[in-house]
């Protein structure tokens, strides 16, 4: 909608009229903070808001909300903009931008770190370096602390601390009539009565999906100590000849083995990224295909034990022991050490606490771009969730799923690129969770705590390749494709995998049902929105928060 004089002046005398921007004739200069701020992850979305609103404290954010609310205008929330749906900005909406609000304290004593929600992971872990501590981050550098949290929050740290959101013990949070209230540690913090709907909210913001249930301006986590030894590795298909006709069937079998609920509690996370493959007609699909693959691992330990980690999966995909091992599995066990130390990553927290080595090469982008240098691109996403009877059915389906005439491609330009990455949920963490007396466990909305992983069908397109930029005949290429690449999304959103229920909110697909994403979490996440947001308008949507 468009903003009245007189309502553009109130948005103004609430933030500060040098924090306030509008729509003007240039969209394209990247130096025009409406621009930069109006901009989202997912380059396929272009969005006008009708202001951009860069609040700098939570009092100016419960002043305006309280203010959007009696004028019934539309509002949207951006903290790092990643939404891959680009649900934190929309045209006509009022945008209210963390861009400002970026803080990050370390308490005295380091039993817990306070972060505001447009904090990115580039500078949260290079504050809690200095103190030699973590929290379960993700791997994108420009990721911000709001919408991962809030999210549930997969990353490399999964296995041993759980998804980001279980370390959460404490929120800031303004409800939709502008009402501030203290959650867990922030009310000690603060020194202020706790809400009357602390554990409902705190359970919520665990995992159940951004701004529903009101607007975040303090996120406080318990933190952990970081491992003394720790090293990020990877494994392709190409790091050793022997692997290049591996089925990838079996290559996925062998990572689902490493990450086995009762296996490795060293291995502190890891992902499995296998590349789609074009076939030219539908009888060349199979369940015995041989794809291109890349696993990512973080391990707290020594390299002896990670060794011996990497004999395990060896020995599993045929390098080594069993009738079909190669016959010089001495040799090939002692090249793939050598391949994998060569590239590793090695972090010892007694001589160099100030700069833990994390360097998650391509963990969830195609086209290998570092932790330091991803960047923006369009592209479209769904995800699907192995439940925990999980079997070779499955791993059949995922790789057929994997192959596709729409993905077919003679024109080398073209700059698709279409995959999936399993990330690692089971291991010791929630191994001990589920244990527990549910009276000890740690009230948490993401609902698939006993899952062995995620799945995340990606496909991209006009990517940057390690900051080369796209040429004017690449995107042209691309146009003949990426709608194609797009159906292909959306043919393994339904596709026939059995032993898959529900999909990861982080992973947002708008075509996914809501309640597809909560699953047994949804109806209760409803209740929580209706009793403890105080939204009487209801401008705390988009199309996959929970109402």
């Amino acid at each position: 909608m468009f903003l009245t004089q007189s309502q553009k002046e109130n948005i103004e005398s609430i933030v500060g009229k040098s924090n306030v921007y509008y729509p003007n004739d240039d969209f394209n200069s990247e130096k025009n903070p409406y621009n930069q701020s109006r901009k989202v992850f997912n380059r396929k979305f272009d969005f006008i808001p009708s202001a951009v609103a860069q609040v700098t404290n939570t009092e100016q954010v419960s002043e305006l909300i309280a203010y959007l609310q009696k004028e019934g205008i539309d509002l949207t929330v951006k903290s790092g903009g990643h939404d891959h749906e680009g649900e934190c900005v929309a045209t006509g909406k009022v945008l209210i931008d963390f861009a400002c609000m970026g803080e990050i304290d370390v308490s005295e004593n380091k039993s817990q770190v306070r972060i505001q929600p447009g904090a990115k992971f580039v500078n949260i872990k290079e504050e809690l370096d200095k103190h030699n501590l973590g929290i379960p981050h993700g791997t994108c550098m420009t990721v911000a602390i709001a919408g991962y949290t809030m999210g549930g929050g997969w990353g490399p740290w999964t296995r041993r601390y759980g998804m980001g959101c279980e370390r959460l013990i404490g929120a800031t949070i303004v409800l939709g009539d502008g009402t501030v209230e203290y959650l867990g540690q922030s009310a000690t913090y603060h020194n202020k009565t706790q809400s009357a709907h602390n554990s409902q909210l705190l359970s919520a913001l665990r995992g159940g999906g951004g701004l529903s249930y009101g607007i975040v301006t303090e996120f406080f986590f318990e933190p952990f100590e970081l491992p003394g030894i720790a090293q990020s590795f990877e494994i392709k298909r190409d790091t050793l000849p022997a692997l290049e006709n591996i089925k990838a069937t079996t290559i996925i079998a062998a990572w689902e083995h490493l990450i086995a609920n009762d296996k490795n509690h060293n291995l502190i996370g890891t992902n499995l990224k296998v590349d789609a493959k074009a076939v030219a007609c539908a009888s060349e699909i199979s369940q015995d295909a041989v794809l291109d693959w890349q696993m990512n691992g973080h391990f707290g330990g020594t390299i002896e034990e990670r060794d011996a980690l990497l004999a395990e999966w060896a020995k599993i995909v045929g390098l080594t022991g069993g009738k079909s091992s190669q016959l010089n599995a001495p040799n090939l066990l002692s090249e793939l050490y050598k391949k994998v130390n060569a590239d590793a990553q090695v972090h010892s927290s007694a001589s160099n606490a100030g700069d833990y080595a994390l360097n998650f090469d391509s963990w969830d982008r195609s086209t290998g771009i570092e932790l330091e240098t991803d960047g923006p691109a369009p592209h479209k996403i769904t995800s699907r969730m192995p439940t925990s009877d999980w079997d070779e059915q499955g791993r059949e389906a995922l790789v057929k799923s994997l192959q596709s005439t729409l993905l077919f491609d003679q024109n080398s330009k073209s700059t698709v690129s279409a995959y999936i990455t399993l990330g690692a949920i089971s291991g010791p963490y929630y191994t001990n969770k589920l244990k527990a007396p549910l009276n000890e466990r740690v009230s948490c909305a993401f609902p698939y705590q006993d899952r062995p992983f995620t799945i995340q069908y990606q496909a991209w397109w006009d990517q940057p390749d390690k900051g080369k930029p796209v040429s004017k005949e690449q995107e042209i290429a691309t146009r003949f494709y990426e709608n194609r690449a797009q159906d292909w999304i959306e043919s393994c959103r339904s596709y026939d995998i059995p032993h898959t229920y529900g999909s990861f909110i982080s992973f947002k697909d708008a075509s996914v049902e809501t309640k597809d994403y909560f699953v047994d979490k949804y109806e209760e996440l409803i209740n929580t929105k209706l009793e403890c947001s105080r939204d009487d308008k209801c401008l705390l949507r988009s199309r996959k928060t929970i109402i």
